[in-house]
């Protein structure tokens, strides 16, 4: 995802040609001016990557002691994929209102380039301050997940910016309906509960979503590099008597397009 690396491993550090740093460093500062922001002591900058593939170059900005006080990522071609102060202290109650919050989100994230649509959802956070954050929807389905979100402090001031992107398989040229998701459903349910068990899984709302096909229920996944997710209908189903005690119910998905089984999860 370009939200940034994951850190659940460490990422490995790539050659960063000289120009490549050079415009990085650039980018940083010319956003650290749009936004108002003061310049540092000084910049250095690297190439990351991590197990997934996702590449970014990172600009760590120090202050006079050569500690960071914020870090900016860009992918390779230059888009802003987030931005952060660090060490910020948010303000325990929030200062502005929701529809201030709002619009200083929107600000800041056309001053940082960062492609939006629609209305954003604003909510204080826990620790003080705001997430304006706006959903990204594809093919008419919003993508778990993904999105923009601009954090700020209770009185407006920067904190974050951070773009979320996960690979998506292209959407199908022709949907299934609804109802032969349930129908794509029912007749597995139909084979895996028989005997006394027939009849107790029934299927309790159908939707589409960008799932991650996976392997929950021994079906194949899609040739696909790892973590692209493809739009899908998703089935919830209820359990009830003899097997309600054995699962509380399961989700089922199916490719959106061809109705294969791309997996789901066993509610417990």
């Amino acid at each position: 995802m370009l939200a940034g690396l994951d850190r659940r491993t460490s990422p490995d550090r790539l050659t960063l040609s000289a120009a490549a740093a050079a415009t990085a460093t650039a980018l940083t500062a010319s956003l650290d001016q749009r936004l108002g922001l003061p310049a540092p002591a000084s910049r250095v900058a690297e190439r990351l990557s991590d197990s997934s593939g996702v590449i970014v170059d990172e600009v760590r900005e120090l202050d006079s002691l050569g500690q960071p006080i914020a870090i900016s990522r860009f992918d390779p071609a230059g888009q802003l994929v987030s931005s952060v102060r660090l060490g910020l202290a948010a303000p325990g109650t929030p200062a502005l209102t929701t529809a201030a919050a709002t619009g200083r989100g929107q600000a800041i994230a056309a001053i940082a380039g960062m492609a939006v649509a629609g209305t954003p959802t604003t909510t204080p956070r826990a620790s003080g301050g705001w997430l304006v954050r706006w959903v990204r929807t594809i093919a008419g389905v919003p993508v778990p997940g993904d999105g923009v979100s601009v954090q700020l402090a209770g009185d407006g001031s920067f904190h974050a910016i951070v773009r979320t992107e996960h690979l998506l398989a292209a959407p199908p040229a022709t949907t299934l309906t609804e109802a032969q998701a349930r129908n794509l459903a029912g007749a597995r349910l139909d084979a895996w509960f028989t005997g006394a068990l027939h009849g107790l899984a029934a299927v309790s709302s159908v939707a589409l979503a960008w799932v991650a096909p996976n392997d929950t229920f021994g079906d194949p996944l899609p040739a696909a590099p790892a973590g692209t997710l493809r739009l899908a209908w998703v089935v919830r189903v209820t359990t009830s008597g003899a097997l309600a005690d054995r699962v509380a119910g399961l989700e089922l998905a199916f490719d959106a397009g061809d109705g294969s089984p791309l997996g789901g999860d066993v509610l417990e």
